[in-house]
């Protein structure tokens, strides 16, 4: 198991027009999942008094997560992020306004005003895979309570429902386009998400080993590896039945298509665009279909503070 990841080359240097377009075709998570993380995180004795969502980006599920605390924190590395974070604003349970921060996930304990051992849930959605692990855990060791939760989750590829029409062709163009066309503008953190955390460094395994996060109280859960159906019917928290519209400006916030498009920016918006083939692909296997009913894999990690 690897001992730390890449930092993130892409988003923490967004300016804040790419913030926008982020925030706004970003989806946000199931309730689903918010629901087995709040769950878990209350029976075993979490409170709700404050949240800090590490990575937050522009606050999407910062936003949503915070209406069951009574404070929130969202924190991240990119000045854009936190510009549209804080646009876009946010409030708690008890009407407070979340509180969005610069700061990178390696540096949590140092901002100002978060006391030592005073957040309840730490969260971090889709962003852990960026951090430099043996750092991060250290970090959260300082800010966590004792008994607080930390809550790590990704999803991981993108897949079809079985249902949809030509469903292996468009299989096969969703995962060339991530796996092979992608491939070059891979980041060690694109594959662990890829591959549902498996390889993410736990608290124990890092060097050194923070041990205020126990194993023995560690739970890892995952759904439709591998666009398998957990439950052989729908995917983990419902799938998304999105228009290639919709689909074509979701994939243009991927941190890999980003890179792509700095590469080659003459091909920018135009027909040879790596988006736009993708979705001339996908719109001819789908027989003339203008949407497609997706999912994807979903990893969610829990950890307890001692």
């Amino acid at each position: 198991m690897a001992t730390t990841t890449a930092k993130d080359p892409t988003f923490r240097s967004y300016s804040a027009e790419e913030a926008k377009v982020y925030a706004t075709h970003r989806l946000s998570y199931p309730e689903t999942l918010y629901n087995k993380v709040l769950e878990h995180h209350a029976s075993t004795g979490g409170q709700f008094t404050l949240l800090f969502d590490v990575g937050c980006g522009p606050g999407n599920a910062t936003r949503d997560v915070a209406l069951s605390f009574d404070r929130a924190i969202g924190a991240d590395p990119g000045e854009a992020m936190i510009g549209a974070a804080r646009e876009l604003g946010g409030k708690t349970k008890s009407g407070a306004e979340i509180r969005y921060e610069a700061c990178p996930a390696e540096g949590i304990s140092k901002i100002k005003g978060l006391e030592a051992e005073s957040v309840d849930l730490l969260t971090s959605a889709m962003a852990v895979h960026w951090f430099d692990m043996p750092k991060f855990w250290a970090e959260a060791a300082k800010v966590v309570k004792p008994g607080g939760t930390v809550a790590l989750w990704t999803c991981s590829s993108a897949f079809c429902h079985p249902s949809t029409p030509n469903a292996d062709k468009v299989m096969e163009i969703l995962l060339h386009f991530e796996r092979v066309t992608l491939a070059p503008y891979t980041q060690p953190g694109n594959l662990l998400s890829m591959n549902m955390y498996d390889d993410l460094p736990r608290p124990w395994t890092v060097s050194p080993p923070v041990k205020d996060f126990p194993e023995s109280k560690y739970i890892k859960h995952d759904w439709d590896r591998d666009g398998k159906l957990s439950d052989g019917k729908d995917f983990f928290g419902g799938g998304e039945k999105s228009t290639l519209k919709e689909i074509e400006a979701g994939m243009g916030t991927a941190s890999m298509v980003t890179r792509w498009r700095a590469a080659n920016p003459e091909l920018v918006g135009t027909d040879k665009d790596v988006v736009k083939v993708f979705i001339k692909d996908l719109k001819e296997a789908l027989g003339g279909q203008d949407w497609v009913e997706r999912g994807s894999g979903t990893t969610i990690m829990l950890f307890k503070k001692s």
